[in-house]
């Protein structure tokens, strides 16, 4: 069970990120997939075809896995740095539990001084900064 949020425990507000980016690979899919047919008469088409029917959705995955990462530890360290904080690193937390995500543990520098603590789910976009609290995944 996570810690009792302070009163005055700062609450952030991190953008969620936007698969947009998916829709590249979605192209190279419907390029491969048209390759592949029109090109039942030249065996250099069709092939290229098929090569592109793989990579679309592997790109996808890539990307996905990707993107949203760096755009999610992006939004954490802004967050963290515009309420005061320096040098903020993140680790594990307590992962997605139940569909939704758990607390995401922190180390940073706040006023010359070493700090950790956990970005602790409040609902929606927004999360609160709860300093000395731990992962319950230790």
């Amino acid at each position: 069970m996570p810690p009792a949020l302070a009163l005055d425990s700062p609450v952030v507000v991190l953008e969620p990120w936007s698969p947009w980016p998916l829709v590249f690979s979605g192209l190279v899919l419907l390029t491969g997939a048209v390759f592949a047919i029109a090109g039942r008469e030249h065996r250099w088409m069709r092939d290229l075809g098929y090569v592109l029917v793989v990579a679309g959705p592997l790109s996808g995955v890539a990307l996905l896995g990707f993107l949203s990462g760096n755009w999610d530890q992006g939004q954490r360290r802004d967050a963290m740095i515009a309420i005061g904080y320096e040098q903020p690193l993140f680790s594990g937390g307590e992962g997605i539990v139940g569909g939704t995500p758990g607390a995401i543990d922190f180390t940073a520098v706040r006023d010359g001084e070493d700090v950790s603590g956990q970005l602790q789910p409040l609902g929606g976009d927004r999360w609160a900064v709860v300093e000395g609290a731990r992962s319950t995944q230790e």
